[in-house]
């Protein structure tokens, strides 16, 4: 969870970097509105997402699933009780989250408690609703909320509602939506937020836009600047007099860009070098080798060592097996792993894949865990098990003994 949530950071601080490099403050709305749309679901999702840019790996042979059962008593319950202490942030964290989640829930039940309460008008696309609680004009989907300051019949008062207008013709609350629960949901990414901000200036511009083609732009700034009240608002619906005023004003008489497209199609390059990144992360978590202290304690089986220049095979004619077969191996195991004392007490439990190689002569060597590291000890004894294994019959390939990698998993379980 840690690493998805590292990575989660990283792709959406560099999303926000070429937005506020590239994208701020252009023209171009419908563009940007898209991208912090799908900037912040990628944010999201790839992390989510595992790629292999290598090819794909020769089988290696694999033994039996051992399953290590250790039973919870007493003690080791007590004794687990310091293992709670791990719940404290995941529950802070889901505390915020929900208190943030339970505020949009507040202000949609107000919304619309002022839909049903109000005098309702309605239109071929739209639902006049007026109510002594609105104070400034917005609207929330298909409803627009009409508040005192103006009437709908006067010149200032068609264009705020051809600002709101447009804001229910685009849709505009559905991202609001989207992107107040990521902020709700991932409440400590600071990224997000500016991506909630940014996309609601978006939707400004655009509503903007489109009151300015039917009225002179200077008349419409005005207006504006008459309309910019101090109120508080919430953060669920589109208001008019969204701040800061200044930035929409600017924009009413920005009408081209210097290098537009370069800087629109300078993304897909970010999202490879990104994506590519992100998987190698992912190849690296899961394919590099962990190892721990256990493995420095195989210094008196010096005659197992493997030649560096030594080859060793993933697959062979006849492939290296435990004397007895897989149900001895299986039986030793089960005799000899014991379940670390301080797994038990944190209640740690997964299965820890121990790659070793099976030389020439019999004897185990090169031992090591690889995958998702559990800790608190599983890995140590799991190699130190591996270790202790008598010799094995080594394996064969055109009637000669080769060494052989070979991969075990084993299994630990609380019950």
């Amino acid at each position: 969870m840690i690493a998805y949530l590292i990575k989660m950071l990283v792709c959406s601080a560099v999303l926000y970097g070429y937005y506020a490099l590239a994208l701020k403050n252009n023209p171009f709305h419908r563009w940007n509105r898209g991208y912090l749309l799908l900037a912040t679901a990628i944010s999201i999702f790839l992390p989510l997402l595992q790629f292999s840019f290598a090819g794909a790996a020769t089988p290696a042979y694999t033994g039996p699933l051992v399953t290590v059962y250790a039973y919870m008593t007493k003690k080791v319950g007590q004794a687990g009780v310091s293992g709670m202490t791990s719940w404290i942030p995941p529950g802070i964290y889901t505390l915020i989250a929900l208190l943030l989640i339970s505020n949009m829930l507040r202000n949609w039940l107000f919304i619309k408690r002022l839909r049903n309460q109000g005098e309702q008008t309605s239109f071929n696309n739209y639902l006049l609703i007026r109510h002594p609680q609105v104070k400034s004009t917005f609207s929330f989907f298909g409803n627009i909320f009409w508040g005192e300051e103006l009437t709908p019949d006067s010149e200032e008062g068609k264009q705020v509602l051809r600002h709101e207008l447009a804001h229910v013709q685009g849709r505009h609350t559905a991202d609001k939506l989207f992107l107040q629960l990521s902020c709700a949901v991932f409440w400590f990414n600071p990224f997000f937020h500016l991506f909630k901000r940014e996309l609601a200036m978006v939707h400004e511009f655009l509503a903007d836009k489109a009151v300015a083609t039917e009225n002179a732009p200077d008349d419409y700034a005005r207006t504006l600047l008459q309309m910019t009240l101090q109120t508080k608002r919430m953060l669920l619906v589109n208001s008019f007099s969204q701040a800061p005023v200044k930035r929409r004003i600017l924009m009413l008489f920005t009408h081209k860009a210097n290098y537009a497209l370069m800087k629109k199609i300078i993304i897909f390059p970010v999202m490879a070098v990104l994506g590519f990144f992100i998987g190698c992360q992912q190849d690296l978590d899961l394919q590099s080798p962990v190892k721990s202290g256990a493995a420095l304690l195989n210094a008196s089986r010096s005659s197992a060592a493997t030649n560096s220049s030594e080859k060793v095979f993933t697959v062979v004619s006849d492939p290296p097996t435990f004397p007895g077969g897989e149900k001895e191996l299986a039986r030793f195991l089960s005799h000899n792993i014991r379940y670390p004392k301080t797994a038990q007490a944190n209640n740690t439990t997964g299965t820890v894949f121990v790659k070793f190689v099976v030389n020439a002569d019999g004897n185990i060597s090169q031992v090591e865990t690889v995958g998702k590291f559990i800790g608190d000890g599983l890995e140590d004894e799991s190699m130190r098990v591996v270790n202790a294994m008598p010799k094995w019959i080594p394996g064969k390939q055109d009637g000669e003994n080769v060494s052989v990698e070979f991969h075990l998993p084993i299994r630990y379980v609380l019950q």
